[in-house]
């Protein structure tokens, strides 16, 4: 059975939970750290990924039929996760069958305006946000009212970043920018994976994306997990057909955004959260739209610039009219956005005691 210690003492036993996909390392997994407490995973590849890519993690890899409630109510009073209906399921239970009032803290795995499926958002103990973008949008589909508290973070990711930005601006250039060796504009291609809300633009535009600018750019085609779950052979058959291209990257088991994002000078997507943490550096922000016609992410696409289906043809004329001019223009837009979005930075020691202090 293992231990659990954390790196200091913090003022009650916590644990950080984490049973989806490994992407949420980047979310979870740095909460846990800054705040010093352990963080239990279930998958053996999440456990190897947190391994390389966060050492700083106090983390342990535990079968998820281990984690029984007898085994949590006696090990710890609060729990921080990422998944939706823990608090539902699991606190009533505790509740009627150990006497335990276990405190449940949800970390959002993404700051974006996906998630029309919150008016139908399960009830929640104490919800991270990380500013009034995050809050307005629970707010507004009502989501906020089956919260019990909220606390704001500020980007704490970023934050995280800036602490351990020698190791990770290494481990960057080894994996990813290290293939790249001509002078040449980054280019981050972030596609979604395609829910009901924002379907994906991988499989229209991925082709014509690196036909048209594999000459003039380099090119990191950011593969978002589910993407791969569900489209598996789709998109092992796009990554084969350039394997040995130097001037394009796929990039999937890499899941610290920050310090990848620090080296792109673009962002091209479909309004998903990386996009939302690539405002952080105010940069040129492009979006497809599969429908142009109806757009409800109108404040965010305001930040960027949005690709006509009449100029996908010629990609790179496109950029090159606009990259200037037009995407400069919109930088006040950008640093309004960021602001909205995440708010002031806290210092870690002001975000520990901001989060115990609540609980």
């Amino acid at each position: 059975m293992p231990i659990f210690q954390p790196h200091r003492p913090v003022p009650i036993r916590s644990v950080a939970i984490l049973t989806g996909p490994s992407t949420h390392l980047d979310h979870l997994g740095v909460l846990s750290s800054l705040l010093t407490i352990p963080l239990i995973v279930t998958e053996e590849k999440t456990f190897e990924l947190a391994k390389r890519y966060y050492p700083q993690i106090d983390i342990h890899l535990m079968e998820l039929a281990d984690l029984s409630i007898d085994f949590l109510c006696n090990r710890f009073d609060v729990i921080f996760q990422s998944g939706k209906f823990w608090t539902l399921e699991l606190k009533p239970l505790m509740e009627l069958f150990f006497r335990k009032s276990m405190r449940f803290v949800f970390c959002p795995h993404g700051n974006s305006d996906k998630g029309h499926s919150l008016k139908e958002h399960p009830q929640q103990d104490i919800s991270l946000v990380y500013g009034d973008h995050l809050q307005d949008h629970l707010k507004k589909t009502g989501a906020l009212n089956g919260i019990h508290s909220t606390i704001a973070t500020g980007n704490y990711r970023y934050l995280f970043y800036r602490q351990h930005k020698n190791f990770y601006d290494e481990i960057v250039e080894k994996e990813i920018f290290s293939r790249f060796k001509e002078k040449r504009k980054t280019l981050l291609y972030a596609p979604t994976w395609g829910d009901q809300e924002n379907p994906t633009s991988f499989f229209e535009e991925t082709e014509q994306l690196i036909i048209q600018l594999k000459s003039s750019y380099h090119l990191i085609i950011k593969l978002h997990p589910f993407l791969i779950e569900d489209h598996l052979p789709e998109v092992l058959s796009v990554q084969n057909r350039y394997e040995g291209d130097r001037a394009i990257q796929f990039v999937d088991d890499f899941p610290a955004i920050y310090p990848l994002l620090n080296r792109c000078d673009i962002y091209l997507g479909d309004y998903s959260s990386i996009g939302y943490d690539f405002l952080t550096f105010d940069r040129p922000l492009y979006f497809f739209r599969s429908n142009e016609d109806e757009d409800p992410y109108t404040d965010f696409a305001a930040c960027g610039v949005k690709i006509p289906s009449s100029e996908r043809n010629d990609l790179g004329q496109f950029f090159e009219k606009t990259l200037n001019s037009v995407q400069d223009a919109l930088s006040l837009k950008r640093q309004r956005m960021y602001a909205y979005a995440f708010g002031k930075e806290k210092k870690m020691e002001v975000l520990q005691r901001e989060i115990f202090q609540e609980i």
